[in-house]
């Protein structure tokens, strides 16, 4: 039996999520299954990361991770998703939100395709190379 590679599964899963979004736990599960049966496992966030750029390119949902030293205001987290529309001209953004207690302050947001971090630590990093 041939390996299917992980951009077709991640491209079939995608539009089984969007023509299906009543279905979508199902076909996660399926994936789920797929993945260990196969002994793929390992692949999963890759496969992750695969799915939600193809949710982009086929239906404009943007999936972002964001880490933050604190909760989300609904202040900041409306400025994000518009910062993020505006940045790729998606019709959608979900945020996935993450306290990080590792962080001094500030957030990082990941996308499939970029990051933006604007951590304390980023800038502390960025004043570092500029003193160095």
């Amino acid at each position: 039996m041939s390996k299917v590679s992980r951009r077709v599964l991640a491209r079939t899963i995608a539009a089984k999520l969007v023509a299906e979004p009543a279905r979508q736990d199902y076909w996660l599960k399926v994936l789920a299954a797929y993945l260990v049966d196969r002994n793929r496992a390992a692949e999963a966030d890759l496969i992750s990361n695969d799915i939600a750029h193809e949710l982009f390119e086929q239906s404009g949902q943007l999936f972002v991770r964001v880490d933050s030293a604190r909760p989300l205001g609904d202040n900041v987290r409306a400025s994000l998703k518009e910062l993020l529309q505006a940045q790729t001209g998606a019709k959608r953004v979900t945020l996935a939100e993450r306290v990080d207690p590792t962080l001094l302050g500030g957030l990082i947001a990941r996308t499939p395709s970029a990051q933006i971090d604007v951590s304390v630590r980023a800038k502390l990093k960025q004043l570092a190379t500029i003193n160095a």
